[in-house]
């Protein structure tokens, strides 16, 4: 195949003239070489002989003949072929392309308009051309645009020839000139189908009006109907057999307004977002499970802070504790300060990796740092966890996980150094079976068994000593760079994203707005703060007296550091219980911390007296009449009886006001006393 040369200029390899114009290379060497005594006929462009030169032959020297046979790279194989590209700003126009409604094209829709838009283009160009050369020449306008219209269906077999795609163009002449006058008036926008998306609203088959009447029937009532009973109440109000009056305006609804819908689309619109965000927000009774719904909330070289970034994976020390096993260590490195920060280990991977994740949180808890921003971890004993507590934003801001990309994560770089730095020294070490430096292959010595109790202490203690040496490029340890390089902006620890898959769980309930666990008591509070007021009427609403499930993180000395609520029957968290603060009863050995307790504990119990006041004084005296007989026939009677049957029917009255007055005194004396105050 001839190739372009810049300049214009088009070179042929001497191959592709032998043997089909000259027999072999030496008659057209002195074919050549005859041309070049005389000043014309074939030129050579370049000399061949060398390594990397070829015998090149200017193109446009070969008699014609043979021109004819070769193609010409500078000749186009199509007439709109030197026009046809697809530019950026073509691709960029229709990617970004938005309905009204905010939803961007399809992925096989922008193709098509891309390659649509690039032939039309092409078009025009072309008609362009044509028009110059007709008019030049002084030829007649008339017919161009057929031609126009021939070419570019001509042009589709090429397209897809050396493309790989094709135009959709209509290939109705009348259409098609519709679809390139618009593009020339509009652009891009010009050939996009329905761009107004006015197809897809009439195709949804309800209007605003029948969307709002399905909401109210949801939503705008004292009962709470299901999506179910409002599909079969709406089909019945179209039948004519139930009416639907509107309270605020007093309006009527008309069925003949409305349109026949099946209950899967009833359903299935009441179920969207958009329809559940506005009845479920006059549905429900707790505002703040509201916001956490559907308010959305806000979550951000090697690194140079701590925190950034943890790298982690699980690895075999190498040495064997029996006959053919080698136990299993779970590693977390900080990037950064090179720094492990958590550990697990055992027999099998299996048992690892839950324990690892405890022991990070628990081990940066009693650091007093934040969990860090990013995890880079492998697929196969991360995977089961994606959904879960290692979802993007849960447990960390950012997940990376590299599946059967396992030397893609730096920790890799961090084992070696382990391997060879430190444990290579030990007793027992076992070498690489194909480690390719003498120093670490195989000594000819006997294999040696380290008991198992043994290596998990000398893997320890090389932990220490890992962190106990200096990072790389200083002279501070590891460790102490880990605790004065902590990334400023990282986030608070959300132990709501993994609490409930890492944490131990622990079935008991709320008694007086107390709950007990692990022979202590517990107030109900959230994000670190004993609630009191308002706050704490709503959780006592949900917990008090009821069972629930508490799920807890302990620290290393087994204390809980963090303990949730969860309801058991759903999962839905409800809120956090801390430590009841106590207060001194001794006067001489009170402290301001004991002050504060007291103070604390005293607005908690408050709370819970006031709202049972409040809840006492909305309660009004009743008196209850029945007039329902309990007999269903006068025919007998007690003759002399008639004198005493005013008595009998003389109603039940209630219990003297007086009496319940004295209970509710003592009631109320005794949730305001407080005991210290008698000491």
């Amino acid at each position: 195949m001839p190739q372009l040369l810049p300049n214009n200029i088009v070179a042929v390899y001497w191959k592709e003239l032998v043997p089909h114009f000259w027999s072999d290379y030496h008659s057209l060497k002195r074919r050549l070489a005859t041309d070049e005594k005389k000043g014309y006929g074939l030129k050579k462009l370049q000399r061949g002989g060398g390594k990397d030169t070829r015998l090149l032959i200017d193109y446009d020297s070969l008699p014609k003949r043979y021109q004819q046979q070769l193609p010409d790279p500078r000749v186009a194989e199509h007439l709109l072929e030197p026009f046809y590209i697809v530019d950026r700003e073509t691709q960029d126009y229709y990617h970004n392309y938005q309905y009204p409604d905010g939803s961007y094209l399809l992925p096989e829709t922008i193709e098509e308009l891309i390659v649509n838009a690039s032939v039309l283009k092409a078009a025009i160009q072309l008609e362009e051309a044509r028009k110059r050369e007709r008019m030049t020449k002084g030829g007649s306008m008339r017919g161009i645009a057929k031609t126009i219209f021939e070419d570019v269906h001509d042009f589709n077999g090429y397209l897809m020839q050396h493309h790989g795609v094709k135009h959709s163009l209509n290939t109705t002449y009348k259409r098609f000139q519709q679809q390139l006058n618009a593009f020339k008036e509009q652009s891009y926008y010009g050939i996009i189908k329905d761009p107004e998306g006015n197809s897809k609203k009439n195709a949804m088959k309800r209007d605003d009006e029948t969307q709002k009447l399905l909401r109210n029937l949801l939503a705008g009532r004292d009962t709470k109907p299901t999506p179910s009973q409002v599909a079969d109440e709406y089909n019945a109000f179209l039948a004519g057999y139930i009416e639907v009056v509107n309270l605020d305006s007093g309006e009527v609804y008309d069925p003949k307004n409305y349109k026949q819908l099946s209950p899967r689309t009833i359903t299935a619109f009441l179920s969207t977002w958009e329809s559940k965000i506005g009845t479920d927000a006059k549905r429900s009774g707790d505002r703040q499970k509201l916001i956490n719904q559907y308010i959305p909330y806000h979550s951000f070289e090697r690194p140079v802070l701590a925190g950034t970034i943890i790298s982690i994976d699980d690895r075999q020390p190498p040495f064997e504790y029996a006959e053919g096993k080698r136990m299993w260590w779970y590693i977390g490195i900080d990037v950064a300060s090179e720094c492990i920060t958590a550990w697990a280990y055992g027999k099998t991977k299996e048992e690892l990796i839950k324990n690892f994740y405890r022991s990070l949180v628990a081990n940066y808890q009693s650091w007093g740092v934040q969990l860090p921003a990013e995890i880079e971890c492998e697929s196969s004993l991360n995977s089961s966890f994606t959904d879960t507590f290692l979802k993007e934003g849960a447990m960390f801001e950012h997940v990376n996980i590299f599946r059967n990309n396992a030397r893609s994560k730096i920790i890799e770089r961090f084992f070696r150094d382990l391997r060879y730095q430190l444990e290579k020294s030990r007793v027992g070490w076992l070498a690489r079976p194909f480690a390719r430096d003498e120093a670490n292959q195989a000594g000819p010595g006997k294999k040696q068994i380290v008991p198992y109790d043994q290596l998990v202490k000398q893997c320890m203690q090389d932990i220490v000593t890992w962190n106990n040496m200096p990072k790389k490029g200083t002279k501070t340890s590891r460790f102490d760079y880990f605790m004065q390089n902590q990334n400023p902006d990282l986030a608070t620890t959300n132990y709501k994203s993994f609490i409930q898959h890492l944490g131990t769980k622990q079935p008991t309930s709320c008694k007086a707005g107390i709950v007990k666990l692990q022979t202590r008591e517990w107030l109900l509070g959230d994000n670190g703060t004993i609630y009191t007021g308002e706050k704490l009427i709503r959780l006592l609403k949900q917990v008090e007296r009821q069972d629930i499930d508490v799920y807890y993180m302990a620290s290393t000395k087994g204390d809980i550091i963090k303990a949730l609520v969860y309801n058991p029957g759903n999962g839905r968290y409800i809120c956090e219980i801390l430590p009841k603060p106590q207060g001194m009863r001794g006067k001489k050995e009170t402290t301001e911390e004991h002050l504060q307790a007291k103070a604390i504990m005293s607005a908690y119990t408050n709370t819970v007296a006031a709202f049972m006041r409040t809840q006492k004084n909305t309660i009004e005296q009743v008196t209850v009449i029945n007039n329902t007989s309990q007999m269903v026939s006068n025919t007998f009677n007690i003759e002399g009886f008639e004198a005493f049957q005013d008595i009998i029917d003389m109603p039940n009255t209630s219990v003297e006001p007086s009496a319940v007055n004295e209970q509710e005194i003592e009631l109320e004396t005794e949730f305001f006393n407080d005991p210290s105050d008698s000491l």
